[in-house]
């Protein structure tokens, strides 16, 4: 008895020996433009049927990693979007709102590449992307969780699901990406629980009519509430972008999981190369329906 007790606590004291308090010193690296901008023509809206010109680009700063306050805004920066055919618009900052740099004439037209280039902090910074059609929605319904696919956990789960019929054109490939809204709140939106932003290629469906496809199934729905679905174009390269985005995202430290890493965009540094910006410029079509649960 006497011999066990002794290791014991010798493996206690072994084990309190190699605890330690470590500091750990984040690396500090330099500044970076952070672009959130995307070019929307959007079918049928306002309510008098034509595309509204108001488009927003904004830009924001990287900041520490333990930064506890919202990204700093990129003030005083000069923004401008180019179109294929040398149609320049000039967009200004808001004085309520640093770092946000509005429009109210442009108005996208479909198959056009817009390029958008930033001149902040004495940097020239430039991306483009292109303007392709989407597939109009035929139908906005709310029904139970049915679809194929569907994990056995979300399936189960009681309670109507926004649903969306449309045909995807054939002999062309299309990328589309969903954002939904639920009494006026953004679904997938930073600190929300939310993190993977639904998208799809047509690899399966081409030219086929889609039948009761639900972006967001696992968004169980309650009678009264609003709800907004935006279905969206996007080019080849912007949903590779969103791809790699969902893939960090959604990484839980698995070995089979993406490492967690920055994710490059498609805004360019001119001035200094090695330094491109963080996040994205593109430009959509947008079909969207608003309905209230049944």
């Amino acid at each position: 008895m006497r011999t066990r007790l002794t290791i014991v606590g010798a493996a206690l004291l072994l084990t309190m020996g190699c605890e330690r308090v470590v500091d750990i010193t984040v690396p500090t690296i330099a500044t970076r433009l952070v672009v959130s901008g995307r070019l929307e023509l959007v079918r049928g809206a306002p309510s008098n049927g034509a595309p509204s010109g108001r488009q927003v680009i904004t830009l924001s700063t990287s900041a520490p990693y333990f930064e506890t306050a919202g990204p700093p805004p990129a003030r005083g920066a000069e923004v401008r979007v180019t179109d294929s055919r040398g149609m320049t618009t000039v967009f200004r900052e808001q004085a309520s709102a640093p770092g946000v740099y509005v429009t109210d004439s442009l108005v996208p037209v479909l198959h056009r590449r817009y390029t958008l280039r930033v001149r902040w902090n004495d940097e020239n910074y430039e991306g483009s992307d292109s303007l392709l059609p989407v597939a109009p929605i035929d139908s906005f319904y709310f029904v139970e969780r049915t679809g194929l696919f569907a994990p056995p956990d979300v399936a189960r789960e009681p309670g109507p699901r926004a649903t969306i019929d449309f045909r995807d054109p054939s002999g062309v490939e299309n990328y589309y990406v969903w954002d939904q809204f639920v009494d006026g709140k953004r679904l997938v939106e930073a600190d929300t629980a939310f993190r993977f932003r639904p998208m799809e290629r047509d690899a399966f469906f081409n030219g086929a009519l889609v039948r009761g496809y639900q972006p967001y199934s696992g968004v169980v729905l309650r009678p009264g509430q609003t709800v907004r679905l935006r279905h969206m174009s996007l080019s080849e390269q912007g949903y590779r972008f969103y791809l790699a985005l969902n893939n960090v995202t959604l990484g839980d430290g698995s070995p089979f999981s993406t490492p967690p890493a920055s994710v490059r965009g498609n805004v360019a540094n001119l001035t200094r190369p090695g330094e491109p910006a963080l996040g994205y410029f593109l430009a959509a079509e947008v079909d969207e329906r608003t309905a209230r649960v049944p």
